[in-house]
């Protein structure tokens, strides 16, 4: 089934109320911080997939996402980059969709409104972005979270340590999705993680390490924040 420009399998899962995880790559993920949340909890609440972009070469210049060629049993096989959705049901409570989105580097108005018709067609109630970034902060200190909300929420956020954001700079044009988002009764809120800029953490090889700096920090203190804000209704 084609939402937008994603398709989606059938037949589509029965979801309570849902609230949305969303990392989005390179922009604001510094270390793999949003991407190893997103899998922690999905692993740990038996997530499975929903959808991807149909044609991914529409919104992606593959000479910046590389496709990576893999052996499988002695015969070659490409691995296109794409986004995509996965969700999980929970026995009580709200339900997850999990996005995992690149930033698209053309027709980002469509690829925002793709994103907002999932959204929609699921009835999401929350739409939460988890990332990192760098800043002037040390190693020494507990890492300092922002986030911002555009919904009751604000609250929540204060007492758990999150601080307002005041930035104002170059953004990605995936942020068309939280400002459109309360039109349709979506909450809106944000988790970045501050990380020292003397730390360089291109990519987080969870692959090859168990955990490493990326995994610490989103278990610490992305994962622990956002599944809190997520359950609290």
């Amino acid at each position: 089934m084609r939402i937008g420009a994603f398709q989606v399998r059938e037949p589509l899962p029965e979801l309570r109320e849902p609230h949305a995880l969303v990392t989005l790559y390179p922009w604001v993920d510094i270390g793999s911080v949003g991407k190893v949340t997103l899998n922690l909890l999905e692993k740990n609440l038996h997530a499975k997939p929903l959808g991807r972009l149909l044609k991914p070469g529409k919104f992606f210049d593959f000479t910046r996402y590389r496709p990576v060629i893999h052996l499988v049993k002695g015969q070659r096989e490409i691995e296109i980059p794409n986004s995509f959705v996965n969700y999980a049901r929970r026995s009580d409570g709200n339900d997850f969709l999990f996005f995992h989105l690149l930033e698209p580097h053309m027709l980002g108005e469509d690829y925002a409104d793709s994103v907002l018709r999932v959204l929609r067609e699921f009835g999401v109630k929350r739409y939460c972005l988890i990332g990192s970034m760098y800043d002037a902060v040390p190693h020494t200190k507990p890492l300092i979270v922002t986030g911002n909300t555009a919904g009751p929420a604000g609250e929540e956020l204060s007492k758990l340590g999150v601080q307002p954001s005041d930035y104002e700079g170059p953004t990605t044009i995936a942020v068309l999705v939280s400002q459109r988002a309360p039109k349709y009764n979506i909450e809106v809120m944000s988790l970045i993680v501050h990380l020292p800029q003397y730390l360089r953490l291109e990519e987080d090889y969870e692959n090859e390490r168990p955990g490493l700096v990326g995994e610490a920090m989103s278990y610490l203190w992305a994962s622990r924040k956002a599944l809190s804000l997520m359950i609290t209704r």
